[in-house]
């Protein structure tokens, strides 16, 4: 091929467009996109009026025109009329809170009982994504009541209206120019961002679909699944007051993704993302190792498919960012395997790993040790055992001494920390008679015998530690005891160790049994997975019908038909199967590599072995997400490396081939 006279090499398709063509059709393509994205997708919109207080249940309904449409009218539920405690209504006011379709124009409301109060303000609110101009205005209304106490409140026109941009505008429209810009590049592109599109090829095929998969979940329960523990610390959050009950670390994380868009929604998104990515990844590793194709795309149906993965995948609770971390551990170990090289930059991003599964749960060192130790013993060089050492070991105590004393945090209270003693306490509780007379004296003093019985689960601590139990009302009970408690359990188990026995099978019978009890998420029947709280966060489904269908699926296959369960939410078969999976890749391999790059999974399965105080599926998340790679993996030939020496500290990469057959001699 010839050079122009300009001394550029013309387009291999004999023509070239300017520079920043693509980009410019991409981003026209996503601007023509967006009036569909604005029109059809979110959630409802909420009219909100607000008054005094009333102390009474009420009724009502609204009548409603959307563009294009005659007028609608319907009953206000009872959700919509529920005192709001948080999210910024005044104290001795209240809100009535009203979805309605997004491009409605106008709306009367009608009020029952309101015993000659006035609606004060009306706004009409997208819930979709804050507003990127300031508030929601204040709208103009009209309201008159009859001698019946019915108020009426007349909005002639909803603004701001359909087309005032909030911020999940430009997420859309930036999103979609850059997948569309690096599409049209990977095809037609000549370029450095041509280049770079078909670099990253062999992973966003893999991410793409799980990408779509898991969003299509996010905007299902938009925001997410919002547990407890996420409630609890984004209350911390607000007053700026933070407790080791639940990790800071994962506190900090939700409060610097939430914090700006005032959201679970962005942390659930994100990770949807980066979970997508980090799989994608991954899958091109295994691509390398010579998986089968079609084993490398079962991965992805799996992953996509899985009701136990998907949600668990939007969760906010902190097993979610903890797993990612250890996906991204597999990526690492996986890539240093096959190429024989463990480099300095691996090791950063390994001793960060450990350090983030560190902080994230309060277990987490049971898993980032061994992992430290093991990747400390497999690689070799000075550096790279430096950088992982520190990175590991410092970053840890780095966040756990000097920032945590700066940001104030509280030691972790005895209710946490003596959780395992109270569980063995209870089952103590059931043998008093035959306990010694200063033990009795120590259970009688935390509280009754009676509430002790009363109170106990087999399966789960959480009725004697949460509201209702005595020992929430009076935690100082515990303070100091530590040592007087774990005599007492010591005692127990030596003098009855069949029932200590019986009630750990008990406790952490829903890791290895194919029928157990199970707690799958904040569902609940009407389609949320957001638990009750004071900041006035509810699921907000972009399809509502829908997703009140779906959930109503998850929650009879969790407690329908035997088969249907094990083959959609129990965690032991994915425990079997990665057990089973890694067995035969430690014979084929004949490496212990790969059971390195795995080993977070084990560990955190051993871990709760030890440790599990509820029957929680997000528990098992590692073990049930690294199950179809080890399955793949099983398919991979055995890898044959061709030793090259290198300097000491060089990292150039060692050619690897991937051969079937008959192991070579050593």
């Amino acid at each position: 091929m010839t050079e122009s006279a300009g001394g550029s090499t013309p387009s291999p398709r004999g023509r070239s467009l300017p520079v920043g063509g693509l980009a410019g059709i991409a981003f026209i393509a996503a601007l023509a996109l967006w009036p569909l994205f604005k029109y059809q997708v979110g959630p409802p919109a909420e009219l909100r009026l607000r008054y005094a207080k009333v102390s009474w249940p009420q009724t009502g309904n609204v009548t409603f025109q959307r563009e294009g449409h005659g007028p609608q009218a319907l009953a206000l539920t009872a959700e919509a009329l529920t005192q709001v405690l948080g999210d910024g209504v005044p104290e001795g006011m209240q809100e009535a809170r009203i979805p309605l379709p997004r491009r409605t124009v106008s709306a009367e409301v009608s009020l029952t009982d309101m015993s000659e109060r006035s609606v004060s303000q009306v706004t009409w609110v997208g819930t979709r994504a804050p507003l990127l101009f300031g508030q929601p205005p204040l709208l103009a209304f009209e309201q008159h009541a009859d001698a019946n106490g019915v108020l009426t409140v007349t909005v002639p026109a909803l603004r701001p209206g359909f087309w005032a941009p909030d911020a999940a505008d430009p997420g859309m429209v930036l999103g979609t120019w850059l997948v569309l810009w690096l599409l049209l590049e990977a095809r037609f592109g000549t370029g450095t961002a041509a280049a770079f599109a078909r670099s990253r090829a062999g992973w966003a095929k893999y991410a793409l679909p799980l990408a779509l998969a898991w969003g299509f979940l996010w905007v299902l329960y938009f925001p997410g699944l919002v547990g407890f523990d996420p409630l609890v610390q984004w209350e911390q959050v607000l007053k700026r007051q933070f407790l080791n009950w639940h990790p800071p670390f994962h506190t900090w994380w939700l409060w610097l993704i939430a914090g700006p868009f005032d959201s679970m929604a962005a942390v659930s998104g994100l990770q949807v993302l980066l979970f997508a990515a980090l799989l994608g990844k991954v899958l091109e590793e295994l691509e390398h190792w010579k998986a089968p194709r079609w084993a490398r795309w079962a991965v992805v149906a799996w992953a996509a498919l899985s009701p136990a993965l998907g949600t668990n995948v939007i969760a906010v609770w902190k097993d979610a960012p903890f797993t990612l971390m250890c996906l991204w551990v597999v990526l690492i170990i996986l890539r240093a395997e096959r190429t024989g090289v463990f480099t300095v930059k691996a090791a950063a991003q390994l001793g960060l790993c450990i350090a983030c599964i560190s902080l994230l749960r309060h277990n987490g060192p049971l898993l980032a040790f061994p992992l430290l130790v093991s990747a400390l013993w497999r690689y070799k060089g000075q550096r790279q055992r430096g950088t992982l050492a520190i990175l590991g070991v410092g970053l840890t105590l780095l966040v756990r001494g000097p920032v945590y004393i700066a940001a104030g945090v509280k030691p972790s209270p005895p209710l946490l920390t003596q959780v395992l003693s109270v569980h063995r306490l209870a089952t103590a509780s059931l043998y008093a008679e035959s306990l010694p007379p200063e033990d009795v004296r120590t259970l009688t003093s935390l509280m009754p015998l009676e509430d002790w019985r009363r109170l106990y689960d087999c399966e789960a601590v959480g009725r004697l530690i949460w509201p209702g139990s005595p020992l929430f009302d009076h935690p100082e009970r515990l303070e100091g005891r530590a040592l007087e408690m774990a005599g007492v359990v010591g005692r127990f188990a030596k003098s009855h160790p069949e029932a200590v026995f019986d009630q750990w099978v008990c406790v952490t019978r829903y890791l290895w049994a194919l029928d157990s009890k199970l707690y799958i998420g904040p569902f609940s029947a009407d389609g949320s997975a957001v638990d009750r709280n004071y900041f006035g966060w509810k699921t907000r489904s972009w399809f509502p019908t829908l997703g009140r269908d779906y959930t109503q699926l998850l929650l009879k296959a969790s407690i329908g038909e035997r088969w249907v369960r094990v083959a959609v939410w129990q965690p032991s078969p994915s425990l079997y199967l990665l057990l089973a999976a890694l067995g035969v890749v430690l014979w084929r391999q004949r490496s212990i590599g790969v059971l390195l790059a795995m080993q977070c999974a084990l560990t955190n399965t051993a871990a709760w072995l030890v440790l599990s105080p509820n029957p929680d599926l997000r528990f098992q998340f590692p073990a049930m997400l690294f199950a179809p790679l080890a399955l793949a993996l099983t398919l991979a030939p055995r890898l044959v490396r061709t030793q090259a020496r290198a300097e000491p500290g060089a990292q150039a990469a060692v050619d690897v081939a991937a051969a079937r057959g008959q192991d070579t001699a050593a």
